[in-house]
């Protein structure tokens, strides 16, 4: 039996479109991407032409109405993200959603919801589930390679988009309300450690702006100045999970350059530690304290039996979804869990200004 191709809409021609999907569609899964789509036409052409895509669109109506496709992906901006994901799924079609899919919890269910009522699959980015570092560790933790792990620490920062990435669209929009560091570098740190001990119980926070004026450093609105002072850059959230455990992510716009590991899980017979880039497929560190067995010190563990599958490309995502279709099973980049997520993103305001501990309701 011939095996089906896939037809891949993408939305959203931007910077990560352009480095993490278009390129890697068809080398991810037996896909093509028969759609380019953008509210600036010429990004959209753009893509076309370079990709060999043979149609593009300046909305989301447009390509609904016009192309025939099986998936979406929203790679669009932030705050353009719930529109556009009611639009596709109300449609009947798969879904991949950048991140955060929507801005409340509410609309988020509404999503789930959709892709339910329409029989389709909505997967959630960021892919870190999927990671291979990740699930090693997972495997780690689940083999007692470091006894009770109780705490979790995660530092998910940079720059800021101004400062660190070449880009041909004007940067203001990720200072602006619906958008800012925590929804755009926190749900990474957020997504990281809930995967390790699943949906936590509460929270607390505290946030600052530490730059309110800052300058594009790059591409075509170099020199730019931003006014940043509406929105926090720089969160330090702490997140209860019940039964010992407990995570800090320390994250934000505010770093223009660090050594500390991404992210180190501690247990009472060890630590695990992720000190390179987790594009490339690395084994993390471990530290194991057995005296009982005269070990004590960092090691590198061997592979596993069955290791999990290594990652390509940030599009690893379509790879997922489609193998959901196939198999009608839950993608491993769920709703539910970036819901959950969003949850802990929109109750942290609540967090910073009342100094409070906020209790969570969602699980996945």
């Amino acid at each position: 039996m011939k095996k089906k191709i896939w037809k891949v809409a993408v939305i959203g021609c931007g910077f990560f479109a352009d480095a993490q999907y278009f390129p890697y569609i068809e080398k991810e899964a037996d896909a093509v991407c028969v759609a380019a789509v953008d509210i600036v036409p010429e990004r959209a052409r753009h893509a076309c032409e370079k990709y060999g895509i043979p149609d593009c669109y300046e909305n989301v109506y447009e390509l609904l109405d016009q192309c025939d496709f099986d998936i979406a992906i929203d790679s669009a901006s932030i705050q353009a993200h719930h529109e556009i994901n009611m639009a596709v799924l109300g449609a009947g079609k798969h879904l991949i959603s950048q991140k955060p899919a929507a801005p409340t919890v509410e609309q988020l269910t509404e999503q789930i919801e959709t892709a339910k009522a329409h029989n389709v699959k909505f997967s959630c980015v960021p892919i870190h589930p999927m990671r291979y570092d990740l699930n090693i560790a997972k495997q780690m933790m689940a083999d007692g390679a470091i006894g009770n792990p109780y705490y979790a620490k995660c530092n998910l920062s940079h720059g800021g988009p101004e400062y660190f990435q070449y880009r041909d669209a004007d940067p203001s929009w990720f200072f602006e309300p619906g958008a800012g560091a925590l929804v755009d570098m926190g749900v990474h740190g957020l997504q990281i450690v809930t995967s390790i001990f699943g949906p936590a119980k509460a929270l607390s926070c505290m946030a600052k702006v530490t730059t309110p004026l800052r300058e594009v450093r790059s591409g075509a609105f170099d020199g730019k100045k931003i006014t940043t002072d509406s929105i926090p850059d720089q969160y330090v959230i702490t997140l209860d999970f019940g039964d010992g455990k407990m995570a800090l992510v320390d994250t934000g716009f505010s770093q223009k350059a660090s050594r500390a590991p991404q992210l180190e899980i501690f247990g009472d017979s060890g630590t695990i530690s992720f000190t390179r880039p987790y594009m490339e497929n690395p084994i993390p560190d471990v530290y194991i304290d057995a005296p009982e067995r005269g070990v004590r010190g960092w090691m590198r563990p061997m592979e596993w039996v069955d290791p999990p599958r290594k990652l390509l490309s940030q599009c690893c995502c379509l790879r997922d979804l489609i193998e959901a279709v196939e198999n009608d099973a839950q993608p491993t980049l769920s709703p539910e869990h970036a819901r959950h997520v969003l949850e802990i993103m929109c109750k942290i305001p609540t967090a910073v200004e009342s100094g409070k501990t906020v209790t969570l309701e969602t699980v996945f």
